[in-house]
């Protein structure tokens, strides 16, 4: 069972990655608990987004207005529309003793374009699930750049 349950992370997290890339937002949506959180650290071993500042802390409301600013034709940033690449290697899936909660862990290669430019950044991807029914849901995203000292570019995208 509990291989099973390592898979179906496994293939989460690359699902996750694969409908950011194609800009399936509302089906990202979907993979998302009620409770979900998405944060970027300012620094490595930055222990809470609530009482130091954070590159982001977001609620799934603000993701939501993310999504619907990204999607709106009128979104000046977006002309013409930012692409992304997500390039992960395989998540270390663990699996908490009652089997309803897990965390994962992996490394990724992040791309992001938007006409002529392009920008790449190394990052660690930490993931938290929770298992509502038989479902097993995103309850929050940490992403920690590697190299946190230079000056971030433009993203748009969701990393």
């Amino acid at each position: 069972m509990r291989n099973n349950i390592i898979h179906h992370l496994e293939d989460l997290v690359y699902l996750e990655s694969k409908l950011l890339d194609e800009q399936r937002y509302e089906e990202w949506l979907g993979l998302l608990d009620d409770s979900f959180t998405s944060w970027i650290p300012l620094t490595h071993n930055q222990v809470d987004p609530l009482y130091e500042p954070s590159l982001l802390y977001e609620d799934r409301f603000i993701t939501q207005l993310r999504i619907k600013r990204l999607n709106n034709s009128r979104s000046f940033s977006q002309q013409p529309r930012s692409r992304s690449q997500h390039l992960l290697q395989r998540p270390e899936i663990i699996i908490e003793e009652n089997n309803s909660a897990a965390n994962s862990l992996c490394q990724l290669i992040y791309t992001e374009s938007r006409g002529e430019q392009e920008w790449s950044y190394a990052a660690r991807l930490e993931h938290s699930f929770l298992l509502i029914g038989s479902n097993w849901k995103i309850v929050s995203k940490k992403t920690v750049l590697l190299s946190l000292g230079k000056p971030l570019d433009s993203l748009q995208l969701i990393i």
